[in-house]
Parts: structure tokens; C-alpha cells; sequence
């Protein structure tokens, strides 16, 4: 089952500004011309990042496997190994294959932990219990 992350104004706008922001000085270089043409692979690479991140972040169950992505950033737990999940909190480092805040981390292993912020929080947890009943939920 998938989920996909919510997505909160500010983190849109952050998004989108830069999008904008960057193609416009990509235009802008491509009319100047000259040796900043190279520039203009830079500014699309960027762009293409800040896509991928926008519409590839998403976090499925499978089977007793929970997989993460964000753009280039993914990764594996395994739900038997997650401990806990508090609710409606931010975590301010660590991983965050985020778009959104007020999501919620997820402990698992012994000391790790990842911040995830799907559409559907409580879905989301109720499959995770369906796996691992052992699963403590901390609002």
C-alpha cells in the first residue's frame, strides 16, 4: 500500500519559489549567452532534483517492509524492528524524506529514528499495527 506524503504551504512555496526562481536565471543565462552556458546544465540538474523530490516522495508497505523515498533519498525498515511512533511532532536533524510538518517519527532498531509525514496518518499506522501490534503510539 502507498502512502504519499502531505505537503504543507510552506514547503511548497519553498519549492515552487525555486523552481521559478532558478528557471528564470536559466532563461536569463541562455539569452546572455557567452561561457555561462554551462551554468544552464547546473540550474536544470538543480530543477530536476527539486521535481524529483516534489513528486517522488511517498513511503509503501510491503509485505512486513516499510520503504521510504524522496527523490534520491530511500531506504528500508523492517516494521517488525519499529518500537514506536509519535505523532504530530518534527524532528530537527536526523533523516526526513519529508514534504510536510506536523508528521511523525518513527522509532525503530534500538536508536534510530526517521521523520515521515503521510497523507493519511491514521491509516498509516493502523497498517504498520496490523504487522507489528507491538507498535507504541505516542500522540
Amino acid at each position: 500500500m502507498i502512502f504519499q506524503s502531505k505537503r504543507d504551504v510552506f514547503v511548497s512555496c519553498v519549492i515552487w519559489g525555486a523552481v521559478l526562481l532558478l528557471a528564470v536565471c536559466g532563461v536569463h543565462i541562455v539569452q546572455q549567452g557567452g561561457a555561462e552556458r554551462w551554468l544552464v546544465l547546473i540550474v536544470a540538474m538543480v530543477i530536476s532534483l527539486l521535481l524529483w523530490m516534489w513528486f517522488g516522495t511517498y513511503y509503501e508497505i510491503e509485505g512486513q517492509q516499510l520503504h521510504y523515498r524522496s527523490g534520491p533519498i530511500k531506504g528500508t525498515i523492517n516494521i517488525m524492528e519499529i518500537r514506536s511512533i509519535t505523532t504530530k511532532n518534527t524532528i530537527f536533524a536526523g533523516l526526513k524524506p519529508s514534504l510536510a510538518s506536523g508528521g511523525c517519527i518513527v522509532g525503530y532498531n534500538k536508536f534510530d529514528e526517521i521523520y515521515l509525514s503521510p497523507k493519511n496518518m491514521d491509516l498509516f499506522i493502523e497498517e504498520l499495527q496490523k504487522i507489528n501490534s507491538g507498535i507504541k503510539v505516542i500522540v
